[in-house]
């Protein structure tokens, strides 16, 4: 986790949730590619918004979002508003959460998504 700056991707997540396994697994994703992150609690209901919120947040323009039902979806700053990469409901999907934080994270470091369970 980066408490240095906003050099990492930032994971945008809704205050209703909570101590969630599936916050988790998208960070352990995150992590395994060797990049930082930093979560931010939002009071945001949209998961467009949260996840735009999050890119902005970011020096490298790459944020995830998490609603309060548990949908996650990535953003980056230079597609168009709105467009959401890897879009899904994450409740009770390991690796779908997993392959969101390794997707945001390839997309940082600029190299295939990871297709299997996302």
């Amino acid at each position: 986790m980066d408490e240095t700056g906003n050099i990492c991707v930032v994971l945008c997540v809704n205050e209703d949730v909570k101590g969630r396994a599936e916050i988790r697994e998208i960070t352990y994703g995150i992590e395994e590619e060797g990049i930082p992150y930093i979560i931010r609690i939002s009071e945001e209901k949209r998961l467009e918004e949260l996840a735009r919120i999050a890119s902005m947040d970011s020096q490298l323009d790459v944020g995830i979002g998490v609603d309060e039902s548990l949908s996650g979806a990535i953003y980056y700053d230079k597609l168009p508003e709105d467009y959401l990469l890897f879009r899904g409901n994450l409740l009770k999907e390991t690796m779908k959460c997993r392959n969101l934080g390794i997707n945001a994270a390839r997309l940082v470091k600029g190299i295939p998504f990871n297709m299997g369970g996302a």
